[in-house]
């Protein structure tokens, strides 16, 4: 083990490395696909310098776990707490009810140290809305810091007992640490991207780089550290251009920014490598990281709140300039005066006993305004009414009009069975309608019962599942659809099959056959169309347009490859000789889009989704053909 430690210019360098990417990638820069694993990179280098000192401090027989966190305090808190004070401040100013509540929980578990937990529960890193939360970012200081919670704690036990075995334990915990997360990974990729039982071992690889000794000078000779350091480099920047977000990550995709920061890391600073990493400007980059990794996301997403999610040329370089101005003077005003201070001055049970009071503080003053909140936030009524419906799933006419069930299967329903004697029952004396299709048919299902009373409207559907024939699919969706387009359609008692769902270009090849399929069956087919989507969840979006005064800004978040893809299926469901119904044409005709319904609601409430009474206004609108269906011969 060594026994020393000193300050490594080149890992300044490497801090630069980690931020430079994460700054980019959230700013827009889509080249940088793997811009996130900057984190990857963090976890290893703190995993080598905190064991680095532990390691040390135990050698010379003075480490105390007191002094520990101490340092950790002095070097966490206070830059973190003076964002969360911002974010608060910002958001109570100008973020809607919801968004503003969301918003309080979150700060509360940053503040705990528990926001990869919070967000585990809450958002999927890589999904749209997730870029709208201002400290969604706070998730790597959770497992950091409940990391360092039980780490010395372990490092204290092996050093008692088993010093001798350092790497060797070290070594089988980063293994089981890795395999248990891919396990984990396989059922649920969201657990596996928060949590820190599926993180440590990132961490740990850089904990066994410090106690390994393949940092000293013996070990490797200068030209094989030479090699070894420009493999470490390669790896870095393969993962920062080619890694992708998705099941694959971190597990095993990880691998390849870890191992390159814990070969950088181990071949030390007297490499080209380690020249380069060690030049000013990556220093002072790397000086200022922690400062602009928190001052970074909040103010992307307070821009992307306000302005929208998709980023110019102009707005990715304000945001990145501005984000690195913001972390150089948290760094030089907040950060680094503190650590000055405090670092080694004074009493260490008092620094840790007032920095954890001062968390307690912001916890409970961000509870105490979120209870508070409605008495001093004054918003139109109109506004508050719109934004309300950002919570529409937990709204009673959600389950009227969606049906969420056997007849409605969601993604995590798998085990509730398609049961078609519910679902599918048809009539003897009305003619049979089936809507058919994912969540956007199942949206419209209690809308077409109401607007067609002559019919039996029946609903199948799985969230996640477009009705068409060929196009495989997991078995929730291919039960539902194949059973309808199978044997229910061969039956030959249906008069009208609505097929309609989140349709994907990629779909058109499939959708003519799926066609001529009911046309052969001697049943109509309908095809509604895709709907407007946006950027963002529509009914946040609306009410801070009207509660600016600027409804145009609304176009900013609407996606135009949706208009694109209406007009295509048009032409390709008339063609086949389908009746076509497009939603699009009603929603945003060509003076401009409708946005709320006859009663006031918004017309969808999240994305694309549209509420009750949106789906009732278009499809009012809709003529929806029903000839009379074969009777069915009673027994």
């Amino acid at each position: 083990m060594s026994s020393a430690i000193r300050h490594r210019t080149d890992i300044d360098g490497l801090r630069a490395v980690a931020i430079l990417p994460i700054l980019l990638f959230h700013a827009g820069v889509s080249a940088l696909s793997g811009g996130f694993v900057g984190v990857d990179i963090f976890f290893v280098i703190s995993g080598f310098l905190i064991t680095s000192i532990i390691v040390r401090e135990m050698g010379q027989g003075r480490f105390r776990l007191v002094d520990f966190y101490r340092r950790r305090a002095v070097r966490i808190f206070p830059a973190l707490i003076v964002v969360c004070a911002f974010v608060l401040a910002f958001g109570a100013w100008r973020l809607l009810p919801s968004e503003f509540a969301r918003l309080a929980h979150s700060t509360m578990a940053a503040l705990a140290f528990a926001s990869n937990i919070h967000f585990w529960q809450v958002a999927d890193y890589f999904a749209p809305d997730a870029e709208l939360m201002p400290l969604l970012h706070t998730w790597s200081l959770g497992v950091e810091e409940q990391f360092y919670i039980f780490f010395p704690l372990g490092m204290i036990v092996v050093g008692r007992f088993l010093r001798g075995r350092f790497a060797a334990l070290l070594a089988l915990a980063a293994v089981a640490s890795f395999v248990g997360g891919w396990v984990v990974a396989m059922g649920s990729p969201v657990a596996a991207f928060y949590l820190l039982p599926v993180r440590a071992w990132e961490l740990l690889a850089g904990a066994l780089v410090a106690v390994s000794g393949v940092t000293t000078s013996a070990r490797p000779g200068k030209a094989g550290r030479e090699l070894v350091a420009w493999i470490g480099a390669a790896l870095l920047f393969a993962a920062i251009l080619f890694v992708r977000d998705g099941p694959g990550f971190p597990i095993p995709q990880a691998l390849v920014p870890v191992l390159g920061a814990a070969l950088v890391i181990a071949c030390g600073e007297k490499t080209t490598v380690g020249r380069v990493l060690s030049l000013g400007i990556l220093r002072y980059i790397g000086r200022i990281s922690y400062s602009t990794y928190l001052w970074h996301w909040p103010l992307i997403a307070f821009w992307r709140i306000e302005t929208g999610i998709a980023l110019d040329a102009a707005e990715t370089i304000g945001l990145v300039a501005a984000s690195l101005v913001a972390g150089a003077i948290s760094y030089h005003l907040v950060e680094k005066p503190f650590m000055d201070r405090y670092r080694t001055h004074g009493s260490s049970w008092r620094v840790v006993g007032v920095g954890i009071a001062a968390l307690a503080a912001g916890v409970a003053l961000a509870a105490v305004l979120l209870a508070t909140a409605p008495s001093w936030r004054r918003i139109d009524p109109q506004v508050a009414r719109i934004a309300a419906y950002d919570d529409y799933l937990e709204r009673p006419e959600y389950q009227y009009q969606f049906r969420r069930g056997p007849c409605f299967r969601g993604e995590a329903q798998a085990e509730i069975p398609f049961d078609p004697a519910e679902c599918v029952a048809l009539s003897a004396d009305r003619p049979n309608v089936v809507v058919v299709g994912d969540s956007y048919a199942a949206q419209y299902w209690r809308a077409i019962q109401l607007h067609l009373p002559q019919a039996n409207v029946m609903q199948a559907t799985a969230s996640g599942c477009r009705p068409l024939v060929g196009s495989g699919g997991d078995a929730r969706c291919r039960e539902v659809a194949d059973y309808v387009l199978g044997p229910l359609l061969d039956g030959g008692h249906l008069s009208t099959v609505v097929l309609a769902g989140r349709w994907l270009p990629e779909d058109l090849e499939f959708l003519a056959s799926t066609i001529a399929r009911v046309r052969a069956a001697s049943a109509v087919p309908v095809v509604i169309g895709p709907v407007p989507e946006y950027e963002g969840a529509f009914a946040p979006i609306l009410a801070r347009a009207m509660a600016h005064g600027d409804l145009a800004a609304i176009d900013r978040w609407r996606k135009p490859e949706r208009a694109a893809l209406d007009r295509q299926m048009k032409a390709l469901v008339e063609a086949a000789g389908g009746t076509y119904l497009s939603p699009m044409a009603e929603l945003c005709p060509a003076q401009g889009c409708v946005l709320t319904a006859p009663d006031g609601a918004p017309m969808q409430f999240d994305y694309g989704h549209l509420t009750l009474p949106g789906a009732r206004w278009v499809v009012n609108r809709f003529a929806i053909p029903v000839p009379p269906s074969v009777g069915i011969t009673k027994d």
